[in-house]
């Protein structure tokens, strides 16, 4: 039987999904999936046990060679991310919300349960992030 590969669209899909269905069973509740607008798009938008608005990045990793994938939110993502934080809280009237960024990082490997790893407060927004 042949396996077809997963192109980098369906991986980050899958990656998604795992990460809303783990996040779920922690309690979480979605609130939005992949939120977009011309700067880009947040993979996932929940709300936490504790009522934090969470703003969820997902990397997902199939092949283990470039280092843990949660690892790959560098200093421009970040900013990206918090721009867009910044206009959902305003499009949404969240503006009055505690909120945090975690990221998700899940390996992928053959003939193997997906590793899932969530960081709480992966980073924090700074001023130059912002309009």
């Amino acid at each position: 039987m042949t396996v077809l590969r997963e192109n980098h669209k369906q991986l980050g899909a899958r990656g998604e999904a795992l990460a809303l269905e783990h996040l779920l069973g922690k309690g979480y509740r979605l609130r939005e999936k992949n939120f977009r607008n011309r700067a880009g798009e947040i993979d996932l938008i929940v709300d936490s046990p504790e009522g934090t608005l969470v703003f969820v990045e997902v990397k997902t990793d199939r092949s283990g060679q470039a280092g843990i994938p949660e690892g790959w939110v560098q200093a421009k993502k970040m900013r990206q991310l918090q721009r867009l934080a910044q206009r959902f809280c305003h499009e949404r009237g969240q503006t009055e919300r505690d909120m945090r960024f975690d990221v998700v990082g899940i390996s992928l490997r053959e003939n193997g349960a997906p590793e899932i790893r969530h960081l709480e407060n992966a980073f924090l927004p700074d001023a130059s992030g912002y309009y």
